[in-house]
């Protein structure tokens, strides 16, 4: 323990004692982990518990409450009031200079905890896992969950005021003005669930949303894909924009004028802030670390799971509806606590197709459980050609239709918007009047 960092934990008491309000304003950056030194560890505990209980505290009082306890630190407690508290060191930039103490003391221990897994000939896989798991809760800086609602107040108002502005858009762009309209955009902290059968093109929708985030709204955009190549979905991406079928691009039977759209298409896709994440792990500690790092690194703001029962949960003794609403939680959980938006499409039940209205609800939603509960919105996918229906109730052909159905909206309601599919491009696109 070196004095100017005994120097500082003495500060930062002193300075607690003093002012109280700097305990309470940095409570989420405080323990007595913080504090090396022993004594100042004990001073600080007693501290602590005494402004949460909402006690008064000054020298008097403080050291009447260790000598109770058998101690007598009076003289220390007497000095960080008297001395170490008047220095000019800021309360928050003690509490920062532990908290950087600390963290580099834990990714020592980290190392050597590496070195001895790796000593061990343990799997690598699992080695890196465990590194992302760790670096993850060691970047991590928790908030707190109290708000204060005069400090909202002002934040509702620019929203009501932007949203008012821009037809209603106050989040991220979906790049369909129908369902921007309908939605407001992609909002902070919701989790979105896009649910469709087999083929009904629900992963070409979010890649569209991914797409238009990103390029429309220059929102940086990270897709999760388990099933997909990185190559396989930019073809489609590419086929969309350019209007060239996706089967051609993908055997390279082109010609001269098509091969200059798709530079073209490159040189637009090109730059923006979309990324790609192959996941070469299913399991769900994987899935949130990555998600960390995008968000540190890349300032990623909107995520794309496709799709959410290909991740595992490793906890044993579950049953796979458990596992899933797991998932499903700690997706909206860490879209909250980061302030970020999540979408995961779904897969469908399989006997859908095979009843009577093949229109689905949010009960189709496989391993549902409790899906529909972590969801702020629920997003179902229906294309009625698709299973051989021509016309709607009332006659209108359904030919390239897609229902997009709104069938949970926990701030915008339930409803359905139209848009055309067309499925050798895997293209959506809005309906023209």
């Amino acid at each position: 323990m070196s004095v100017d960092n005994k120097q500082i934990e003495r500060t930062l008491i002193g300075k607690l004692i003093l002012n109280p309000q700097d305990f309470y304003n940095n409570h989420s950056l405080l323990s007595p982990e913080l504090f090396k030194d022993s004594k100042n560890k004990r001073i600080y505990t007693y501290l602590s518990k005494e402004l949460e209980d909402g006690n008064k505290v000054d020298l008097v009082t403080l050291s009447e409450k260790i000598s109770k306890n058998g101690e007598d630190l009076t003289t220390d407690v007497a000095k960080m009031i008297s001395e170490d508290a008047y220095l000019e060191t800021q309360a928050l930039t003690c509490i920062l200079v532990l908290n950087q103490k600390k963290k580099k003391e834990q990714l020592m221990s980290l190392n050597n905890q590496i070195t001895d897994m790796l000593n061990r000939d343990d799997d690598l896989f699992e080695i890196i896992e465990y590194v992302e798991e760790q670096v993850g809760k060691i970047g991590n800086v928790s908030k707190d969950e109290i708000v204060d609602v005069s400090e909202q107040l002002g934040g509702l108002l620019k929203d009501i005021e932007y949203k008012m502005n821009n037809e209603g858009l106050n989040g991220i762009t979906t790049g369909f003005n129908s369902v921007d309209k309908f939605t407001g955009g992609w909002q902070e902290t919701d989790l979105v669930i896009i649910g469709g059968a087999s083929s009904m093109g629900k992963t070409s929708l979010a890649l569209a949303f991914a797409f238009n985030s990103a390029f429309i709204g220059e929102s940086p955009t990270c897709l999760f894909s388990y099933e997909m190549s990185s190559k396989q979905l930019l073809s489609r991406l590419i086929s969309s924009d350019t209007g060239i079928d996706n089967k051609w691009i993908l055997k390279g039977t082109l010609d001269q004028n098509e091969l200059i759209k798709i530079h073209e298409s490159v040189g637009r896709i090109e730059g923006i802030p979309l990324y790609v994440d192959e996941c070469s792990s299913s399991s769900l500690k994987y899935l949130l670390n990555r998600i960390r790092q995008y968000v540190i690194t890349k300032k990623v703001k909107l995520f794309m799971v496709d799709y959410l029962q290909l991740v595992t949960n490793d906890k044993k003794g579950r049953s796979r509806e458990q596992e899933v609403s797991e998932v499903a939680r700690s997706l909206k959980n860490i879209a909250k606590e980061l302030n970020i938006t999540i979408i995961a499409l779904s897969q469908l039940n399989r006997g859908v197709g095979q009843r009577a209205e093949s229109r689905p609800t949010i009960a189709d939603l496989r391993e549902s459980g409790e899906i529909e509960q972590a969801a702020d919105m629920v997003v179902l996918v229906y294309r009625p050609e698709y299973y051989g229906i021509k016309e709607d109730e009332d006659g209108q052909s359904t030919e390239g239709l897609a229902e997009i159905i709104f069938a949970k909206g926990r701030n915008v309601g339930t409803g359905v918007l139209g848009l055309r599919f067309q499925r050798e491009l895997t293209k959506f696109y809005e309906i023209q009047n």
